[in-house]
């Protein structure tokens, strides 16, 4: 997922680092399953919120926007990466800071997987990048924030290799894999301790990378609240590398196999429209998957890549419940799962498939929405799915 650049970041005053702290609100009581979204685009006090109105999980919004997102009744995400810095930032303040901070292996203080000028990776095993990240998230939570949503865990070859630097380390011999878990595990155990229902959602990109950063306990799984799959079907690239979906509907029935990982999994796809993002939503539910979409809008009538495709989570239905019954056949393209109050298709193949649809229903069908008064079939367009939900 892309860095966020205007989190975290100090003003300086005087030779002084300072921060301008906001009371904290009353947190939003929890009620009924939880809908997320991402927000990276700038928050439009009055406007924003119109566009997520169907989540009460808002993630990487700026800390003006905590207030209104409370009053509301929902809760705010703060973004946070512990991987990787730019200089100028709290974890990392300049070039000579990298001697307390930064990740070094034969002599070089490493730079990010993700590139970019003057992007290092950070020493979870640092007593003083520990000390910097307890302290900025006790920070978080006087703003009024919920949680953390954690990017870009973190990553090989540092993942596997031992920091060499002379800055004093937590533990000895520590790779940074087994560091950057346990200093999660501390922050985690701040969160809880400061609110037992903050929420602490982590992103190893793919999820099959989750339990490799590290072997032994904690693993990510054990410290997540839910863990991020991002680039669920649909890709923040556009044209050829958009679609994955080949790859991620094998990996999803790799992993609704794993009940314990399956259950924490929260999806992220990148949707270019409604058909889209419907298609993302009708497959990740089948599988069981909690699912959301997109980064903002400012990139929705332009060519360019990023993520902030759209915002359409008032245009998914609600109310399907929980799915029901035996997963679909691995083999047919076709796609079907009946839920408690509904039922969905959704044709991954090359070719029209038939459906049926039940009478006296509601059926979202690619960017249309009709009524099913009557029981008939129609052919469902590759790529395409129908979210059915049955009229009381």
């Amino acid at each position: 997922m892309p860095l966020k650049t205007y989190l975290f970041v100090p003003l300086l005053v005087a030779g002084s680092l300072v921060f301008c702290i906001q009371p904290r609100p009353v947190n939003p009581p929890r009620t009924g399953q939880d809908v997320f979204a991402f927000w990276y685009d700038p928050w439009k006090p009055d406007d924003t919120l119109k566009k997520v109105t169907a989540a009460n999980v808002i993630i990487g919004v700026e800390p003006s926007a905590v207030p209104e997102i409370h009053k509301s009744g929902r809760r705010a995400l703060q973004y946070v990466t512990y991987y990787q810095s730019l200089l100028s930032r709290a974890f990392l303040k300049d070039r000579q800071d990298l001697a307390n901070v930064g990740f070094q292996v034969n002599g070089e203080f490493e730079k990010s997987a993700f590139g970019g000028d003057d992007n290092y990776v950070l020493c979870p095993n640092s007593v003083e990048l520990k000390a910097r990240v307890m302290r900025i998230l006790d920070f978080s939570l006087r703003q009024g924030f919920d949680g953390y949503f954690v990017d870009n865990t973190f990553l090989d070859p540092a993942a596997h290799q031992v920091c060499s630097a002379g800055h004093q380390h937590i533990k000895e011999n520590a790779p940074g894999g087994r560091a950057y878990l346990d200093l999660l595990a501390a922050v985690r155990a701040r969160l809880k301790e400061k609110d037992p229902t903050a929420l602490l959602i982590s992103n190893a990109g793919n999820p099959r990378s989750a339990s490799a950063i590290a072997s032994g306990s904690p693993s990510l799984w054990d410290l997540s609240d839910l863990v991020l799959w991002e680039s669920y079907g649909y890709s923040s690239y556009r044209g050829p590398r958009h679609d994955r979906w080949t790859s991620t509907i094998q990996q999803s029935f790799n992993f609704v196999a794993m009940p314990d990982k399956s259950a924490k999994l929260l999806v992220l796809s990148y949707p270019e429209n409604l058909t889209q993002a419907r298609f993302s939503f009708a497959v990740a539910r089948i599988f069981g998957f909690k699912w959301t979409a997109n980064l903002g809008d400012s990139l929705q009538n332009t060519p360019k890549e990023g993520g902030e495709f759209g915002a359409f989570l008032s245009d998914i239905p609600a109310g399907l419940g929980e799915p029901l019954g035996s997963l679909p056949d691995k083999n047919n393209p076709l796609l079907h799962r009946v839920f408690e109050h509904g039922e969905v298709f959704a044709n991954t193949g090359t070719s029209p498939e038939p459906m049926s649809l039940p009478k006296s229903s509601r059926v979202y069908i690619g960017d249309q929405t009709i009524e099913a008064t009557a029981a008939r079939t129609l052919n469902l367009e590759p790529m395409t799915a129908a979210i059915v939900i049955r009229n009381p």
